[in-house]
């Protein structure tokens, strides 16, 4: 089926976020089954009284008919880790309104946050300017998602920002990273999604995202075909690495 091919798409190891040891899908096989898991990043739709629901892409929904319930706040539309058992489809299973019914078996939510302004001479001292690895950049759902890597010593929270650079063109923008003088300790990785509906409507036209940010060979630029409301990129692929959680 169709969901599967997209939900494979979107693995992703989770590292010690949601897990202890390796996870892998069960969406390979055909069917639905209680002892069958798979895992990756959605949006939760808030419904209002602590209800919500999972969006997985740009389309397909999800119910969350039982499972564990988030230790955080839904009431606001956010990013999230899921790890989650598909129970069936929402027709057979007497919950219309969305393609699929999972069990919710873990869930932690991703740093979301929106465009901010440029603040010129002062965006080095605020919104920092350390090094990353980026690793992937992809858009769904509105969003853009980063992944990346870099230094954490365990304690410290990285400040990470995307910056609406004011003295560009409109979709120029700049990843910050702001790691508190704190680039010691292991290697990790850590994602943040950012919501895109601060850019002007691109009205059904293709243009080019320039995005900048300081890697540890020095500054890069990358570009992306950008249309409102079109996904682009493509999610990572994930092996057992240690999460790191930023601000």
């Amino acid at each position: 089926m169709s969901v599967m091919k997209t939900l494979r798409t979107f693995i992703l190891v989770l590292g010690t976020v949601l897990a202890t040891s390796t996870l892998y899908s069960c969406l390979d096989d055909d069917g639905y089954s209680p002892n069958k898991y798979s895992f990756g990043i959605a949006t939760i739709k808030p419904l209002g009284n602590n209800n919500y629901y999972l969006q997985w892409d740009d389309s397909t929904t999800l119910w969350p008919a039982s499972g564990v319930t988030p230790d955080f706040g839904v009431d606001k539309e956010r990013r999230a880790f899921i790890n989650f058992t598909l129970l069936g489809d929402s027709i057979s299973s007497g919950i219309p309104g969305y393609d699929y019914i999972i069990r919710v078996n873990k869930i932690d939510s991703v740093l979301t946050k929106s465009i901010v302004a440029d603040l010129g001479e002062k965006n080095d001292e605020y919104y920092g300017n350390d090094p990353i690895w980026m690793k992937s950049v992809w858009i769904e759902d509105g969003y853009i998602n980063f992944q990346f890597e870099s230094y954490f010593d365990g304690h410290t929270k990285h400040f990470l920002n995307l910056v609406k650079m004011n003295n560009t063109g409109t979709y120029e923008l700049e990843f910050r990273h702001n790691a508190y003088d704190n680039l010691s300790g292991g290697q990790g990785w850590g994602l943040a999604s950012f919501r895109l509906n601060s850019l002007p409507d691109t009205n059904g036209e293709i243009v080019t995202m320039k995005i900048k940010y300081k890697s540890y060979e020095g500054d890069k630029t990358f570009e992306l075909n950008y249309k409102s409301g079109s996904p682009a990129g493509k999610a990572p692929m994930m092996g057992e690495e240690n999460f790191h959680s930023t601000n």
